[in-house]
């Protein structure tokens, strides 16, 4: 093919699925997208350098690179850049900001936040300080302001943003909002449709109200996740990123729902946040991962930093996984088993209050048998709150699944 742009089909899409087919690429289109991407994010770039940030061993980049290089879409020097054709690949609204993501999570450790987003980390705080409050029951914990954008800048260093569709699998982290923002700070719209699936009609009346103050539509859907999707929600979006219950049962199932949202086919991303187990119940997570046909990527211990002392002990993963060609849902229908923390466990728990340090039995037989119900309360010594988890209320049997919910909240004191 020459170099001419006339002999190109005039969508993106259509170019990056051709390149693919050409090189019998198994990470698809999505593969060859990455590799423009990180083109477009360098500069000039060598092939070790694209290999390096896209993951893809270094003949498949060379080989894309040589694609791309016969379609007039990359440069012959070397190294090479994107000519204006190649950057038109990645989305009609022009060429995406290059945002410099000080990035030691190529050593494996930190994702740091650019000087020119603070103003996004302010403007989060304040958004979250009128949101609706973290409900224990559904093992909330918010994570914050920096983190959420700390969570955006990984979407943008994974070239998923600006992209055309994201969906949020639960979102009482209000990421939804942080993509609004950071995209505002930068300038651009960083997708073309976001999607929210949360049980809470109180934070989706908040995101629908704020993303209309921001000018980014957000579909919202209030939905029960222990059900399928639903059917407008599902084999529709690119990349999705969940934050799920604080259980094995609940990384699998939220991630099974993310699966029947995104579009069938491999090296669609995904992004998973979790807080460190115990060694067992991390190898049930490790093992639904595997079950569900999805391979991990990347993993930044400690990326994730919750407000208070929230049930996650303070911090948690993130886990960058990818579909492949096995990857399939696990639950087809209504899911009916444990989902979170409190369902795992019969017993009182005693919950301090924060603001006079109140023990206050919480569970089956005692006055609240949930913490949600304790915070519509309030405090009964003092009327206020908030609530942190503390020890179970009997000792708990060695080896049983209390004791290990006995270390977690142990975690939190």
């Amino acid at each position: 093919m020459s170099t001419a742009q006339e002999n190109l089909p005039q969508q993106p899409a259509a170019v990056l699925a051709e390149i693919s087919e050409a090189i019998g690429l198994q990470e698809g289109a999505a593969g060859v997208r990455a590799v423009v991407w990180a083109f477009h994010q360098v500069g000039a770039a060598s092939t070790r350098e694209v290999s390096r940030r896209t993951g893809l061993p270094v003949p498949i980049a060379a080989a894309i690179g040589n694609e791309l290089r016969r379609r007039g879409l990359l440069g012959r020097e070397r190294p090479s850049r994107l000519t204006e054709a190649g950057t038109a690949l990645l989305g009609e609204r022009g060429a995406p900001p290059k945002v410099e993501v000080a990035c030691a999570a190529c050593a494996g450790t930190e994702i740091t936040i650019p000087a020119k987003l603070r103003e996004a980390v302010s403007r989060l705080a304040d958004i979250a300080a009128e949101g609706p409050g973290a409900d224990l029951a559904l093992d909330q914990s918010h994570c914050t302001p920096e983190t959420k954008v700390r969570r955006v800048l990984a979407l943008l260093r994974a070239g998923v943003l600006p992209g055309n569709s994201l969906l949020l699998v639960g979102d009482d982290d209000l990421i939804s909002l942080a993509v609004g923002v950071v995209g505002e700070v930068l300038g651009v719209r960083l997708t073309e449709r976001l999607a929210v699936a949360d049980i809470s009609p109180e934070i989706l009346e908040f995101i629908s109200e704020r993303a209309t103050s921001l000018g980014v539509p957000v579909e919202v859907a209030e939905h029960d996740l222990r059900e399928p999707l639903p059917v407008r929600l599902r084999h529709s979006f690119d990349a999705a990123m969940t934050d799920p219950p604080y259980t094995a049962e609940g990384a699998k199932l939220f991630l099974s729902r993310v699966i029947e949202g995104l579009r069938p086919g491999p090296a669609h991303n995904v992004f998973l946040s979790f807080g460190a187990k115990a060694p067992t119940e991390m190898l049930d997570v490790q093992r639904a991962i595997t079950d569900l046909g999805l391979v991990t990527h990347g993993l930044i211990r400690n990326f994730n930093e919750y407000e208070g002392s929230g049930i996650l002990g303070g911090t948690g993963f993130l886990q960058h996984l990818l579909t492949t060609d096995a990857t399939a849902p696990l639950f087809f229908e209504g899911y009916q088993g444990p989902l979170y923390t409190r369902d795992k466990r019969g017993r009182q728990r005693q919950y301090i209050c924060v603001s006079c340090e109140a023990l206050i039995p919480v569970g089956a037989g005692a006055r609240w048998n949930a913490v949600a119900e304790l915070q519509q309360a309030g405090c009964p010594n003092c009327g206020k709150g908030p609530f942190r988890p503390g020890r179970l209320v009997e000792p708990a049997a060695s080896g049983s699944e209390d004791a290990g919910a006995d270390r977690d909240a142990r975690q939190h004191d």
